[in-house]
């Protein structure tokens, strides 16, 4: 009979793990001998090369290669060409499960055509349903996909003694992923309580901020700016990795940058990583709180903290999570590879195999006899809902059908009326939502189901909608008519491009976006009332602003006002460059928000795409009458102004700066403000003329 494995197919390298014949789980090594495999493509070579080989080819700035592509699993969007064929996420994450599976089999001697595969947390549905096609392609029936926290939690457990109760936070950070989960080990079952993370947070963004550091520093001295040139990038890039992998070890790294003609070498200390990347450290903080916000729990309710993922080998990390917790975490663990044996655990679990107490020992550093295999009860962390109308019949909402963070699998029904006009309209639309906001647009729309086949009458109908997650955290969808108890029929069709009908009232949908240019300038305040935490909420907002911007049409710059104003940057569709400009910004002296204002519309000057000036302050701009002169001056040239206020921003100043009352917007803290940049960005990228972002 064939053999099953467990994969942690991980976004920077992947993991395979089987149960041996003494019953452990253990990582199988691949064909270098080598426990852990770069999830990387090099199509320079057919048929086309993974993993290490693939990597140092990589290094070499070659342009044959696909990496990090695992965060667009499920994007129609996301392709990639190599030798005239083109290529999803999903299709490179096939490539890369063929691979674990070939060297497995050389490893085990039979044939391997059964997996489970884990996924982050965070994964939706539609890169949940990419992960199992992937799988497939790859000629593996997928038995189950299971979150990486949940998994490690299960190997955690399995080493637990067998009368163990105790409850475990779960803080994994991978190269492109972050979730945390907050889960009880039973004798019986793990428990997963709650889960919350971010599918665009992880080592990556560590390298990153390096490469934007040296980069700056390289052409401050040359002239020359990395940041420009593709290869030259990626030459900064695979330096400022290493200099991470040597600032885990040593308080400073040296690098030297050969670029061109030129030559320099820097040095960066850990206190300077540790200090430019402390948003990326408050980021996890925040979803770690949210999520043991959602478990009813606090920290000292818990019984130990388990770091997972590579990216947990920095000391920051480690610290900064002793700090939170008031205690060290949990070791003994394979960060690397504890996902990859969670999941061969759960292989046998639905191979219908277990693990004796009569077995060997499987250690994970801990000194427990095995227990039996433990039952997994796991949630999701979006909630699952469809677009409805208003009980004024004012506006769009998301109606939550499922809540986040229920066991799974869950499903709930819900009721809604559906006027037939005597026949006219027996065709139910809904529109399928995952997220958590009451706004469809800061929701992902997972599909767009038609329910045919209502029985006509001159009345409303009432009609049941279904919705639920499977124990893979995939979504199924059903309705039926409640006064026949008839299951309707039902065909899915494509979601359509624009949206932006879903802001405004209720109404027939547009037949489509104009897909004209767009050119938005972000003012931020940069006085001194903003230093600390709102000036990393600003950024963390200007970043989610970008993440929702389509720069297949769109152009953004930053400007920065304070006593002096400056460009950070041109309206530009290079995403990094923004990136680089965002890191920069910093707080001082007050707030000159007139010639903030006169130097945007000197930028916006050309009427050959819709214009926008987005102002986020935190307090009154010091010539309050001349700004707004400027806002005026702005409005005139046809150029909207969005305003959005803070702190001790004037409502009624930001009111008379707006373009319109539903432009002038106040925010709370606590995430208000990211999530609005990131409403706004939707907005406009998807067409609306007039902005119909929320009301005060």
């Amino acid at each position: 009979m064939a053999a099953f494995v467990g994969i942690d197919l991980g976004t920077t390298n992947s993991v395979v793990a089987r149960r041996n014949a003494y019953g452990r789980p253990e990582v199988i090594a691949n064909r270098e001998g080598a426990n852990i495999t770069p999830s990387v493509i090099y199509f320079g070579v057919d048929p086309p090369a993974v993993g290490q080989e693939a990597k140092e080819w990589a290094r070499l700035g070659d342009s044959e290669i696909a990496s990090f592509f695992k965060p667009h699993m499920g994007s129609p969007l996301y392709q990639l060409e190599f030798k005239g064929q083109s290529y999803s996420a999903a299709d490179l994450s096939a490539i890369v499960l063929r691979r674990l599976k070939e060297d497995a089999e050389a490893a085990m001697g039979e044939e391997v055509d059964r997996a489970v595969i884990t996924v982050p947390a965070y994964f939706g549905d539609a890169q949940r349903k990419a992960t199992i096609a992937a799988g497939e392609a790859a000629g593996l029936r997928v038995m189950r996909i299971i979150n990486e926290p949940t998994a490690a939690s299960l190997a955690y457990g399995l080493n637990r003694s067998a009368d163990v109760d105790e409850t475990v936070l779960i803080y994994d950070l991978g190269g492109g992923t972050f979730d945390v989960t907050v889960a009880r080990i039973t004798p019986e079952d793990v428990a997963v309580l709650a889960t919350a993370g971010d599918h665009d947070l992880g080592g990556k963004n560590w390298d990153d901020r390096i490469a934007t550091y040296f980069a700056e520093k390289f052409a401050e001295e040359t002239g020359f700016d990395p940041l420009d040139d593709p290869v030259a990038l990626n030459e900064v890039l695979v330096r400022s990795e290493q200099a991470k992998w040597t600032l885990s070890e040593r308080t400073t790294a040296r690098v030297t940058l050969q670029l061109g003609s030129e030559r320099r070498t820097f040095e960066i200390t850990r206190d300077e990583f540790e200090g430019m990347t402390a948003p990326l450290m408050d980021r996890t903080r925040r979803l770690t709180e949210e999520a043991l916000g959602e478990a009813g729990l606090d920290w000292l309710r818990l019984d130990g903290v388990l770091l997972v993922g590579g990216s947990t080998r920095m000391p920051m990390v480690r610290s900064y999570v002793a700090h939170m917790a008031g205690k060290p975490p949990r070791t003994g663990v394979n960060v690397d590879e504890v996902v990859a044996l969670g999941a061969a655990v759960q292989a046998a679990t639905e191979a219908g195999e277990t693990i004796g107490d009569a077995l060997p020992k499987f250690t994970l550093g801990m000194t427990a006899a095995p227990p039996p295999a433990r039952k997994v009860i796991d949630v999701m962390s979006h909630s699952l809902g469809v677009v409805a109308v208003s009980a004024d019949g004012s506006e769009y909402v998301n109606d939550v059908v499922v809540r986040r963070n229920v066991p799974i699998p869950a499903e709930a029904v819900r009721t809604y009326m559906h006027e037939t006009h005597g026949g006219m309209n027996t065709k139910l639309e809904v529109y399928l939502t995952q997220g958590e906001s009451a706004a469809p647009l800061d929701c992902t729309i997972l599909g767009k189901y038609a329910f045919h086949g209502i029985a006509a009458t001159d009345a409303e109908v009432a009609v049941d909608v279904g919705l639920s997650y499977d124990a893979d955290g995939v979504v199924q969808v059903h309705a039926s008519q409640r006064d026949t108890g008839h299951r309707l029929e039902m065909s899915v069709e494509p979601v359509p491009d624009d949206l932006s009908w879903l802001a405004g009232p209720p109404r027939t949908a547009a037949e489509g976006s104009t897909g004209e240019k767009v050119r938005v300038m972000l003012l931020i305040d940069g006085s001194s009332s903003m230093m600390g935490e709102p000036l990393a909420e600003a950024q963390q907002a200007a970043r989610e602003f970008l993440e929702r911007c389509d720069f297949t049409s769109m152009e953004v710059g930053l400007i920065s006002f304070a006593t002096n104003v400056a460009l950070m940057a041109p309206a530009t569709n290079n995403v990094r460059r923004l990136h680089a400009a965002i890191h920069r910004l910093d707080a001082e002296g007050s707030t000159n928000l007139s010639d903030a204002l006169e130097l945007a519309r000197g930028e916006m000057v050309a009427d050959d795409a819709r214009r926008y000036i987005v102002v986020l302050t935190d307090g009154y701009p010091d010539a309050a009458k001349s700004a707004l002169e400027q806002a005026e001056a702005a409005k005139g040239q046809g150029i909207e102004i969005v305003a959005i206020g803070m702190g001790d921003a004037d409502r009624d100043y930001l009111d008379s700066l707006a373009s319109s009352e539903a432009a002038s917007i106040f925010v709370q803290g606590g995430g208000e403000l990211v999530r609005t940049f990131g409403h706004i960005a939707r907005v406009i990228a998807e067409g609306g003329r007039s902005l119909r972002i929320m009301s005060r």
